[in-house]
């Protein structure tokens, strides 16, 4: 590429209010150094200021890493709430069943298991037309896309590419996931197809080439070494009016590059995610059930 394509990296951020800080380190900071000050004015002429220092000195110091320190893009102070709101009961995927309860607290003499509660999950549903039912975090759509090989691209096509991209980034509101996965490739329906017009040709070279080819293929997809790649774009909106928009953006982007988008439905979507945690299908159809 001859030229860069400008995407501002500081989408999304809050806004700086007072000495560089934003409003939530300012109500962080605020309190303890308002605490602080009020403990110096009424302490300055009774306590020496040494011993003042050695216990605001940590305070300050604990405050500020509150308000400033970051841990994987999050504050300090995010994390800390978070660790203080986490349940203190045990968790599991799913309610232990009360037949399991009873027999392990008669084994073990003790009724901590029927303490486990589930843990609510992120998608509440997922209506017939693919619409992600996320409750209070809103909706989301997943579409099957196609890919362009960007490498085979000129440079004007490529920076052309990242422009649609990035308007794509600018035009979304909600959240834009990309997910790759890979699932074995499936030619049953095609090397039936082979056998059945194999089977029409006469005798010779030309049946025997057909043959040898449907082997061939029947061979290269005996093991697990084929695999076939998959782009999944999900998009999220306040409510299922504003993913379907989302939705409709990205089919749009698509359609700019010169590739397909195509939204999944609740069976496509479960067929997806199976294949993306179990590629090989050994989880079995029922599987995907937690769509139903």
């Amino acid at each position: 590429m001859d030229r860069g394509v400008y995407v501002p990296a500081d989408l999304d951020l809050p806004d700086k209010l007072l000495f560089g800080l934003t409003a939530r380190q300012v109500a962080v900071v605020a309190p303890a150094a308002l605490g602080l000050w009020g403990l110096w004015q009424s302490l300055a002429g009774q306590v020496h200021p040494i011993w003042l220092l050695l216990v605001s000195a940590p305070i300050a110091a604990a405050t500020l890493a509150l308000a400033l320190a970051r841990k994987d893009g999050t504050t300090l102070d995010r994390l800390v709430w978070a660790a203080l709101r986490s349940p203190r009961a045990p968790l599991a995927a799913g309610a232990p069943a009360p037949d399991v309860v009873a027999t392990v607290s008669r084994m073990t003499g003790r009724k901590r298991l029927s303490r486990v509660r589930a843990v609510p999950p992120p998608v509440q549903g997922v209506h017939d037309a693919g619409v992600i039912d996320l409750g209070p975090a809103g909706a989301a759509v997943a579409l099957a896309c196609g890919t362009v090989n960007f490498d085979l691209c000129s440079a004007a096509e490529q920076a052309a590419l990242c422009e649609a991209f990035g308007r794509l980034l600018h035009a979304v509101e909600g959240h834009l996931q990309v997910c790759l996965t890979h699932r074995p490739v499936d030619l049953t329906g095609y090397l039936t197809g082979l056998d059945a017009r194999a089977g029409d040709l006469a005798e010779g070279a030309l049946r025997s080439a057909a043959e040898a080819h449907r082997a061939w293929l029947a061979h290269l997809t005996a093991g697990p070494g084929l695999l076939a790649r998959e782009v999944t774009l999900v998009v999220t909106g306040p409510d299922a009016e504003a993913a379907a928009h989302a939705a409709a953006q990205v089919e749009a982007f698509c359609a700019q590059i010169g590739t397909d988008a195509t939204r999944l439905d609740r069976a496509q979507l479960a067929e997806r995610i199976r294949f993306a945690l179990d590629p090989f299908g050994t989880a079995g159809p029922a599987f995907g059930s937690w769509s139903q």
